[in-house]
């Protein structure tokens, strides 16, 4: 919350520091209220600039982070250009000082530069009927403070974005070195095990050393960066299953399924495997039957994951956090905004269905 209300406080100093030079450095009388509702033209000013500064956020919040930072140029584009017709409308049509009880008699005129000029060849002091008081938008300075008002909103937000791409980042690797405490020994000690074990004919026991082994290399050597190979990931998955079955043993019944064709793809590294480890953290218990689906698909350049167990009651309110899975949301929003669906569906089976757009 303090977060949220020192972000509006940074946006809004700018914009109002920028309204309120317009207003310094105007006839003091004009400051005053008697004198101000006399005078259509700063009211329907006024009244612009309070629907450009909601403008202002609504861009922030909504239009930046959803057609901007999205590659949606023309749609974001003709939003706001639409916006301020809208604005430009409404302050020449509504007639504050009438609103407000003034006079007609009473009301201030336009600027110089406002008033309506005499045809051209008309005699000298020839008289020209004012415009409707409504009518006196002062377009050219209202469009400078608009444009203004959103490039500076739409830096401010980029800017923000960038932020929380490096951040995610960054924590994301702090998470992975955490798990890398001395990797040459533990390789060396795993090579070591695997070659004790062959020597005396353990071959499933080598074999899930291998697999434990090829694990840590990936999260060491290949999590680091931006984009891995979705072979690589599906190979990271289909190990941590093979370990688990060999852990639970029949405890579990696992169906673990993997379809189409990964060679040419890629993907954010360690991105599904919080969603597969839920199934096994929460999904598995000693006295009930466990099952565990886990359904990978390719189709073209979509994915989809599919993991599906078992709400065991006694395990689930007491153990589990949701971190896991807060975390993925957070990395999809990041990595693949509007090019992901994330569904989660709890009756007596806890359901998670993931699909990503790949597709650069």
């Amino acid at each position: 919350m303090k977060q949220r209300l020192s972000t509006i406080l940074l946006q809004s100093i700018p914009i109002l520091s920028f309204i309120g030079l317009i207003y310094i450095f105007t006839p003091e009388d004009l400051l005053t209220w008697e004198t101000l509702k006399r005078n259509p033209h700063e009211l329907s000013n006024l009244f612009s600039y309070s629907l450009m500064f909601g403008c202002f956020y609504t861009n922030y919040y909504w239009f930046t982070p959803r057609l901007y930072l999205t590659e949606k140029y023309l749609s974001f584009l003709g939003i706001l250009f639409l916006l301020f017709g809208v604005i430009y409308v409404i302050s020449n049509q509504i007639n504050w000082p009438f609103i407000l009880g003034e006079s007609q008699n009473n009301l201030l005129p336009p600027p110089p530069h406002l008033m309506p000029q005499p045809p051209f060849g008309s005699p000298m002091g020839a008289h020209v009927p004012m415009n409707p008081p409504g009518v006196i938008f002062d377009f050219g300075k209202s469009i400078i403070l608009y444009l203004l008002g959103i490039l500076f909103t739409t830096l401010f937000r980029t800017r923000q974005f960038q932020d929380a791409l490096k951040q995610a980042k960054t924590d994301a690797e702090l998470k992975y070195l955490k798990a890398q405490i001395h990797p040459h020994f533990l390789f060396n000690s795993l090579n070591s095990i695997y070659s004790m074990c062959i020597e005396e004919e353990a071959p499933h026991s080598g074999k899930a050393i291998l697999q434990l082994s090829d694990m840590m290399r990936y999260v060491i050597s290949d999590a680091h960066e931006d984009l891995v190979d979705l072979e690589k990931e599906f190979t990271y998955l289909k190990n941590y299953v093979a370990l688990q079955q060999l852990r639970l043993g029949e405890t579990s019944q696992i169906d673990f399924k993997m379809e189409g064709n990964n060679k040419s793809l890629k993907i954010a590294p360690l991105l599904l495997i919080s969603i597969v480890e839920n199934a096994f953290k929460y999904g598995i218990s000693p006295e009930e039957d466990s099952p565990i689906a886990i359904h990978l698909i390719i189709r073209e350049q979509i994915l989809s994951l599919l993991v599906v167990n078992k709400i065991h009651p006694n395990i689930l309110p007491r153990e589990s956090t949701g971190v896991g899975l807060q975390n993925t949301q957070d990395r999809l929003e990041l990595n693949y905004p509007n090019k992901h669906t994330l569904q989660i569906n709890k009756n007596h089976l806890f359901e998670v269905s993931l699909t990503i757009d790949l597709g650069k």
